[in-house]
């Protein structure tokens, strides 16, 4: 009877110790997860609740852009913010942008010098005011926004830059938001 005894025992033993290796480390993991700072919460300044964003200014030789990339930064405020855009007057805050430059590089070409892939490059700088106060809440320059076009897939740069307009209008969104570090 002792060496059955034995046989049980030490098994149960092992599992004890393993169940509760694998608890431990499952809540070393929770604990971790938990604790890095994720958050539900908008990161945008909290008093201010709606903004107006004119049409951007436009410093290239590119144009119809300053369209294209607001009415790309007004649609990623309605879907990445609670910010509601207003008119002017109604507003408590004020979204300027300007874009600064638009620069397409050639990646590669084919033996006859046709372009294979190409890149789109974005820049542009933003002001946004608080109109309550007057003073600035956020003001970055040099925000950009990329993309590769592949010309046998028949992309364009058009098509690329509508692209380039919507990574950069999250960008722009993005840099609205309170630095938590």
């Amino acid at each position: 009877m002792p060496k059955c005894f034995h046989k049980i025992t030490v098994p149960c033993v092992f599992k004890r110790r393993h169940y509760t290796l694998s608890a431990l480390v499952f809540l070393m993991i929770f604990f971790f997860i938990t604790g890095c700072g994720y958050s539900s919460k908008s990161l945008l300044r909290s008093n201010v609740r709606s903004i107006y964003v004119p049409i951007f200014d436009n410093d290239t030789f590119r144009r119809g852009y300053e369209f294209d990339l607001t009415r790309a930064v007004r649609d990623q405020l309605l879907l990445r913010t609670n910010l509601r855009i207003v008119d002017k007057d109604e507003a408590d805050s004020i979204l300027f942008g300007k874009i600064s430059s638009v620069n397409e590089n050639v990646l590669i070409e084919d033996r006859k010098d046709n372009i294979v892939e190409s890149r789109v490059t974005i820049r542009a700088d933003i002001r946004w005011v608080d109109t309550r106060t007057g003073r600035a809440i956020v003001e970055r320059k040099n925000i950009k926004g990329t993309t590769e076009f592949i010309v046998l897939r028949n992309e364009t740069l058009t098509s690329s830059s509508d692209e380039s307009f919507v990574k950069l209008a999250q960008s722009i969104v993005e840099s609205m938001e309170e630095d938590w570090w």
